[in-house]
């Protein structure tokens, strides 16, 4: 086998065994067993152990199946720093609560408005 064919498959098992390990952690997270995992994708407890171990690697519809269930964005699984993941969540909270506070700003602007034409 060439060199180039050699890298490619070790490139791609590493890759495996990442996204295995992030497929734990987030089921560890989660605080759900292999089994819980394994019925709510509609496979068995055995491939999720094979995801894990980085045997396998899921197909894509059961990875975005993984994501939601684990509420995690699929970059997540495919190698963004977990640190880096929070810290986005955070800012979008952020940017969510911002929102929110401006909506209840031009409420109250608008009430106050309305007040005042009735006043007069």
């Amino acid at each position: 086998m060439s060199d180039i064919i050699k890298e490619e498959q070790e490139k791609r098992r590493e890759l495996t065994q990442e996204l295995g390990k992030r497929i734990k952690l987030a089921r560890e997270e989660a605080k759900m067993s292999q089994l819980q995992v394994g019925v709510a994708l509609a496979v068995s407890d055995k491939t999720i152990s094979g995801y894990e171990s980085g045997r396998i690697a899921p197909p894509i519809d059961k990875l975005i199946h993984l994501a939601d269930l684990f509420k995690k964005p699929i970059a997540f699984f495919l190698g963004a720093d977990p640190r880096d993941y929070k810290v986005a969540s955070r800012l979008r909270a952020v940017e969510v609560a911002l929102r929110d506070v401006r909506k209840q700003l031009n409420e109250i602007r608008l009430i106050s408005q309305n007040q005042d034409l009735d006043e007069n």
